[in-house]
Formats: structure tokens, sequence, C-alpha cells
């Protein structure tokens, strides 16, 4: 999966809809009362089209993909601009990340992940005290969002009841779960269908 979004990389950032959606996405995560700002991991970052919005919200921003093409153009914006508190990390999961965060985001990645489980046990373990884990991600569809992709093998969105769950056992409160945004794709004989797309809030809990 990582060389198709290599070979998908310089062109990532010319598609409106993609910067669209992070912006709105970076909108909603601004509104979350953070206990702390000391630092978000965006994780499966892609080009930082999510995190590097939010450079101005935390102290440090932290983007994390296993695509190394995709953090190289992510590189050339931090540098394009100056910026200098925005770091890269290439990796595959979160036990790659070695420090405690106040916040971890992701957008549109969780589909991608065969675990979902060990994801959030090792979001789990990545943050600090009452930090905040933050998913964006497609509703359960029926399949058809990635049937021109023949390499996914990932998730068909997802049921926040699910996820919900998933996070009480692994130790998290959930704060709020919103349906706030949707991708409207064309077929091939011009119909469009739109897929709606969540955003989950949860918040570290002490494990008994």
């Amino acid at each position: 999966m990582s060389s198709h979004f290599d070979a998908a990389a310089s062109k990532w950032d010319h598609d409106p809809a993609k910067i669209e959606r992070a912006k709105i996405t970076a909108e909603r995560i601004r509104g979350l009362p953070f206990g702390s700002r000391n630092s978000l991991v965006d994780f499966g970052s892609g080009t930082g089209l999510l995190g590097l919005q939010l450079k101005d919200t935390f102290t440090r921003v932290l983007l994390v993909d296993s695509s190394p093409e995709m953090l190289r153009v992510a590189r050339e914006k931090i540098t394009e601009h100056g910026i200098t508190n925005v770091e890269t990390c290439h990796g595959d999961s979160l036990t790659d990340v070695a420090s405690r965060h106040s916040a971890i985001a992701t957008l549109m990645a969780l589909h991608h992940m065969a675990d979902v489980k060990a994801f959030f046990a090792e979001a789990y373990q990545t943050l600090e005290p009452e930090g905040f884990l933050i998913i964006a991600d497609l509703v359960k569809e029926d399949g058809s969002f990635h049937k021109h992709m023949s390499s996914f093998s990932g998730h068909n969105g997802f049921d926040t009841e699910v996820l919900s769950g998933i996070a009480a056992e692994s130790g998290f409160r959930v704060h709020s779960v919103e349906h706030y945004h949707e991708i409207v794709k064309k077929s091939a004989n011009g119909e469009k269908r739109a897929y709606p797309l969540f955003l989950f809030a949860a918040i570290k809990q002490a494990l008994p």
C-alpha cells in the first residue's frame, strides 16, 4: 500500500477536495477541549495536509507516515514555509513514536490499518494522561469506495458504536462522535455518490 501512496505523493496536494477535507477536519479538532497542547501526532499524515494546519494549535507537531515520498513532500513544505515546530517520522505504527503526546489525530488512515484494536492499544501507550485520540474516517460502506484499488485490503469504513466499544476496552472515554463531512465520488457512468465521514474523539483514562 505504501507504493500506491508513494506514486500519488507528487500530485496529492493538487486535489481541492483533499485540501478542503483537511481544513474542515482541522477546524473540528481545534474546537476540542484539550487539557494539554504540547504535541500532536498526525498519524498517516501523508503530505501533512492536516497536521500542518494544526501547527499553531500545538507547540509541536509530528507527521508520521509509512510512505517516504509523502513525507518528502511534507518536508519540502516545511522548509519552503520556514516552519520550525513540525517534524516528520517514517513509521508503520505508533510503536515508532517514542514519547508521550497530547493528542493523536488520523484522517482517512484507520481504514487502511489491519488491526484496529492494536492501533487503539498503541495510541493509549503513546498518549499522555487525558490525551486525545481523534479519528476522522469513513462511515461503514458497501466496499464501493475503494473498488478502483485492486490492492486494497483494509476496512470498508467503520461502525462508530463498534469503535466506541474498542475504545472503552483500551482505556479511553469517548468524548464525542459526529458525522461532519462527506466525500463525493463520481462513477464511470457519471453518477455521484456521497460517502459520509465521522469525527471520533476519545480521552485516555487511567486503567484500573
